[in-house]
């Protein structure tokens, strides 16, 4: 973990040499294998010129994932579990764009993206006749659950007046969650987001 955040601070100061900086927030929409999950990611991009079109995209995101669970027998028993998650999101894309324009630009992006889990707990409460109890489960301590991801990812987005942006994306998780080999988890996300630049 301290390595990705020694990177992420390494990225930060390109914001010394960088030609836009931006502040974003969005919705994200994560699946692993048949399991869903929601949540939203805000944090800080920056924005370097290559060349005429073509841009390097470091950033620094927090992003909170929730999903609920639940199965009921009528009256007779009952289960559900809440899991919520936080990560460290470091992307280093690559993006391509072009003003149709003055104030309006085209642009798509890609690229890897550090996926790092903070925190993951699920809370675990059920009854049988009556009689319930509950629990709460660290998944990084009590199961084979890894913190760490590296995702690849694309989208597409619109820049207004230089000052705002909107994009869509998708990233596919290349790492295996689990550390057990008889099970596979990879995670994949959607997000959808808007950004203030400045």
């Amino acid at each position: 973990m301290k390595k990705v955040f020694a990177i992420a601070a390494a990225l930060m100061m390109l914001a010394t040499a960088a030609n836009a900086q931006s502040f974003g927030a969005g919705y994200v929409q994560s699946t692993a294998n048949s399991a869903s999950s929601n949540g939203f990611y805000a944090g800080f991009g920056y924005s370097a010129e290559i060349m005429p079109g073509l841009n390097l995209n470091p950033g620094l995101y927090y992003e909170l994932l929730t999903s609920s669970t639940g199965a009921s027998l009528g009256s007779w028993a009952s289960y559900s579990g809440k899991t919520t998650e936080h990560y460290v999101n470091v992307p280093l894309h690559l993006s391509y764009g072009i003003k149709f324009a003055p104030n309006f630009k085209v642009f798509a992006y890609g690229g890897p993206t550090a996926n790092v889990g903070i925190a993951s707990s699920t809370k675990v409460s059920g009854s049988v006749l009556g009689i319930g109890g509950s629990d709460t489960i660290d998944n990084y301590k009590d199961t084979n659950y890894s913190r760490f991801d590296i995702m690849l990812g694309a989208g597409a987005g619109v820049e207004v007046m230089k000052k705002f942006r909107v994009t869509v994306g998708y990233d596919w998780g290349m790492l295996d969650r689990f550390t057990d080999d008889d099970l596979t988890l990879k995670r994949n996300r959607l997000t959808a987001g808007a950004a203030f630049i400045f």
